[in-house]
């Protein structure tokens, strides 16, 4: 009777757990965010300090609105940044939720010391979205590159070439002509989905920024088969679900993996916060 009694307390409180862990994943992890920080390259006093500031996916709708992005927006502004960048995925499914005024109105509050730039994702072109992406990202005050280069001049006179490439999924990504021959100071790639920089190994980039993985969303300890199966979930993100990765043996010397912001598929995020990411570079 005393082992019954043991195991039905037992039962309870893991049921007790879990239903926990589904409130959270659901309710709680999905509106907060962290911020994660980068130095890349060498610290020095005779060089600039540039800060980067990267967003993704941000994947509104009916349960994660303009309003939710207030806390987001606060983080980005909090760091001073020099140049903002989101890699893409403005809504989740432009056809069920939209709410452009708010939300160009929410992201024209973002601030940049030297500009703010955006990509496409594959969420920008379905849905209908094809059609509004572009007038709200740059009504927002963002430069909207599409297989283009965008050079920015420092006030010491250095160079920083950002290469803005199309989504890999419903886009037609093309790396813009004469780049191999840039000579600027210091090179971005920016692509949305991670696994298509794999294409671009062989340019001389410091560094690609991606989004489009959301990390998998679920990353339950002890338990890789589903963390696996949630990440394989996004096509052209399975090999690089999050995160910083070294090159050793390319041009491109590395990758770096935001997380995002929003979440697709099912509304919840379980051990993978919604990020913002900071870089500090010296130019």
């Amino acid at each position: 009777m005393r082992i019954l009694k043991r195991l039905l307390i037992i039962f309870i409180l893991l049921i007790l757990a879990v239903a926990g862990c589904i409130y959270y994943a659901f309710k709680i992890e999905p509106f907060r965010v962290t911020l994660n920080e980068f130095t890349l390259n060498e610290e020095s006093s005779d060089r600039e300090h540039l800060k980067i500031v990267q967003i993704s996916d941000l994947h509104i709708k009916a349960d994660f609105t303009f309003e939710n992005l207030d806390k987001v927006i606060k983080m980005v502004n909090a760091q001073n940044p020099d140049i903002v960048i989101f890699t893409g995925d403005l809504y989740d499914n432009y056809a069920i939720y939209r709410d452009d005024e708010n939300v160009t109105a929410a992201l024209q509050k973002i601030k940049a010391g030297y500009g703010k730039i955006a990509l496409w994702g594959n969420r920008d072109y379905g849905g209908g979205a094809e059609r509004a992406y572009a007038s709200i990202i740059e009504a927002a005050g963002f430069t909207l590159l599409k297989n283009e280069n965008y050079h920015l001049t420092l006030d010491n006179g250095k160079r920083i070439l950002f290469t803005g490439l199309d989504d890999a999924l419903l886009g037609h990504p093309v790396m813009p002509a004469g780049t191999e021959k840039d000579g600027s100071d210091y090179k971005l790639l920016l692509s949305h989905e991670p696994d298509n920089v794999d294409h671009y190994l062989d340019y001389d980039y410091d560094i690609a920024l991606s989004g489009h993985s959301h990390g998998g969303q679920i990353n339950v300890p002890f338990l890789p088969f589903i963390n696996e199966r949630a990440l394989t979930t996004s096509a052209l993100s399975s090999k690089y679900g999050g995160g910083m990765y070294d090159f050793d043996d390319a041009a491109l010397k590395q990758l770096y993996v935001n997380t995002g912001i929003g979440t697709t598929h099912i509304s919840a995020r379980f051990g993978v916060v919604p990020e913002v990411t900071l870089f500090h570079v010296y130019v």
